[in-house]
């Protein structure tokens, strides 16, 4: 009772923003379109990622930057909306030129755009409330860090494209604006730069997928509900299959009342993917190797008893590669595949269910005939592996029992000595 009244009378800041936020809902988002769930989260200082998947017209775009302006202007924290290129960056300007005509909250002539050579500003009154720019401008950003560290509210939308319109190093740029903003120890409210992204359920071949290392999550992530998960990184998740909207939508014109955009789910082949059971089994007695290729590594993870193999690809490792694909990558300890690791026969062994794939995207990535994974010779570098695995034993073993026998040698000469 007693917290109840202290609340009443004297609530802390994230109290009144969840009261704020709660009132926001009712007044200005109608129960037919997305709630903005993942903003619940905004103050939680564990979470850095925020994640909203669902089908076409939810509303989520509009509703969360309708909402987050209504933050920033509140709580004086700026937003930092990023868009894939310069072309894309004009639809956030449109974007937010719509919310402020439409809502009650606003009146339109307290705002104004001004554009700069790597961003345009939205200002609003005497103050600038958000910048907009793209992840081409990564570099060019990093300059103005003094600067950007005002925008701490990142939006990335539309961040879920077609696999021919990704930037092949997306994450890599994200990072760099990222690492320009988080230049405060402690943000109001916020406590620390966070990162939004809205998408429709278009592919697994975002780079952003990739790097925050998600797609198990995705695969298996319940509809309508929304969820935090700490692993490797800090993530809200929410993915949301809103029926109104695809009432509101014609999905015969195109034959599409089954496609991602209308089931907010992405499109997975379960065939030849790793359970939970398979992967208690490596881990009976495991071991690993993994494969440099271009940017990313091939992981092969297998049980050293019953040989088997569950293949994933991974964005970063912390441990050594044993095999590289480029010369460039070469090192004391790694072996350069050459042609004779490459057999095209090998493909049987994949379309027999030979080996198991961590998740659909490993399975995409290694099986597709531009990567030449597909025929790359496993067994041969499990084989190898092994084979070095035992020589080192036995030279250890051997080392061993040298030590052993020296040591044995010396007590009994000291003895000896000692008894004369």
């Amino acid at each position: 009772m007693k917290d109840k009244i202290k609340e009443i009378l004297n609530p802390t800041t994230e109290q009144v923003y969840k009261r704020e936020l709660d009132r926001f809902r009712k007044n200005y988002i109608p129960e037919r379109y997305n709630q903005v769930k993942l903003l619940d989260g905004l103050t939680d200082p564990s979470i850095d990622h925020y994640i909203s998947i669902s089908n076409r017209t939810d509303g989520k775009s509009y509703n969360y930057v309708h909402a987050l302006l209504s933050i920033a202007i509140e709580y004086d924290i700026g937003i930092s909306f990023f868009s894939r290129n310069m072309m894309l960056r004009i639809s956030y300007q449109q974007l937010l030129d719509e919310i402020i005509d439409k809502s009650p909250l606003f009146n339109r002539k307290d705002f104004n755009f001004i554009r700069q050579q790597y961003y345009v500003t939205l200002n609003y009154k005497d103050k600038t409330i958000a910048l907009i720019s793209d992840l081409n401008n990564a570099s060019e950003l990093k300059y103005f860090s003094n600067y950007l560290k005002n925008f701490p509210i990142m939006v990335y939308d539309e961040f879920l494209a077609l696999e021919a319109d990704y930037l092949s190093d997306e994450w890599e740029r994200l990072k760099t604006i990222y690492q320009s903003i988080d230049r405060v120890d402690d943000y109001p409210l916020i406590h620390k730069p966070k990162i939004f992204y809205f998408g429709n359920a278009v592919n697994f071949e975002s780079p952003i997928l990739h790097g925050l290392k998600i797609f198990n999550i995705l695969e298996n992530h319940p509809l309508n509900t929304t969820k935090k998960y700490h692993y490797e990184f800090n993530v809200m998740l929410e993915m949301n299959r809103n029926e109104h909207a695809n009432e509101q939508r014609n999905t015969r014109a195109f034959g599409l009342a089954n496609d991602s955009m209308t089931t907010a789910q992405f499109d997975t082949n379960e065939y030849n993917l790793a359970t939970e059971s398979d992967r208690l089994g490596i881990k009976r007695n495991p071991r690993s190797l993994y494969v440099k290729l271009k940017k990313d590594y091939l992981k092969i993870w297998f049980n050293r008893d019953t040989l088997s193999i569950i293949l994933s690809i991974e964005s970063r490792i912390v441990e050594e590669y044993q095999y590289n694909m480029q010369l460039k990558d070469n090192k004391k300890d790694s072996i350069f595949l050459n042609e004779s690791y490459f057999d095209e026969k090998h493909i049987k062994k994949i379309d027999k269910g030979f080996y198991l794939f961590e998740n659909n995207f490993s399975k995409n990535y290694i099986t597709s005939d531009f990567h030449a994974l597909n025929t790359l010779n496993i067994t041969k570098l499990i084989r190898e592996f092994l084979r070095e695995e035992t020589d080192q034993t036995e030279s250890t073993s051997k080392e061993t029992q040298f030590n052993e026998n020296y040591i044995e040698q010396t007590k009994k000469g000291i003895m000896k000595k000692l008894w004369e």
